[in-house]
């Protein structure tokens, strides 16, 4: 009876270890299986925002350089004009053109105000805080013409179309928009991954 007996403790033994086992290879696995899913889950979510990312920051450049090119037009067009008209404008005869400038001035930066948002929500805040600096650029740009058109509601100070106030915002304005594509190349450089195990 002892080996009987014997022979069933053993045989339970093993039955409860090969079941414990189990149950802990099925818990390990389980456990596994439960981190590859979250980690995917967090590698395709990085994926997404990265993509939304590159999306909004194509778009800015976009909206930036075509309000760049604007407000040099409206520059380059309200110089044209006023020497153009330089006798009449002296004389006090301001024409409608130069009103024609200021509306097209205040259109101008306009559609990168939704470009600037889409920024500023996506972030990271390095992009954000160059984004911002990006605007602050076009916006002196824009105060820079608004300066230049001037002359056309006060004739009598032709100084304001000299053209170095232009040509140091622009000046500026290309070294922030620099300083962008090269934050956003460094966000975009660094690929989703999980997060660390801790």
């Amino acid at each position: 009876m002892d080996e009987g007996f014997a022979a069933v403790i053993a045989g339970l033994a093993g039955a409860i270890g090969g079941a414990s086992g189990a149950a802990f290879g099925a818990v390990a696995t389980a456990r596994a299986m439960a981190r590859q899913v979250r980690d995917q889950a967090t590698t395709e979510h990085g994926q997404w925002i990265r993509d939304q990312r590159m999306q909004a920051y194509l778009t800015l450049m976009q909206e930036w350089d075509a309000a760049h090119k604007r407000l040099k037009n409206i520059w380059t067009q309200a110089e044209d004009a006023y020497y153009q008209d330089l006798n009449h404008i002296l004389q006090g005869d301001i024409g409608e053109i130069f009103n024609v400038f200021l509306d097209q001035l205040e259109e101008a930066t306009a559609p990168t105000t939704t470009a600037f948002e889409r920024v500023a929500m996506l972030g990271p805040s390095e992009v954000d805080n160059a984004a911002l600096e990006l605007e602050q650029a076009l916006q002196r740009l824009r105060a820079a013409t608004k300066t230049r058109l001037s002359p056309a509601q006060e004739p009598t100070t032709p100084e304001a179309w000299n053209s170095e106030p232009w040509d140091e915002s622009d000046l500026a304005a290309a070294g922030a928009r620099q300083v962008f594509v090269d934050r956003v190349r460094r966000v975009l450089d660094i690929p989703p991954t999980p997060m660390p195990r801790t």
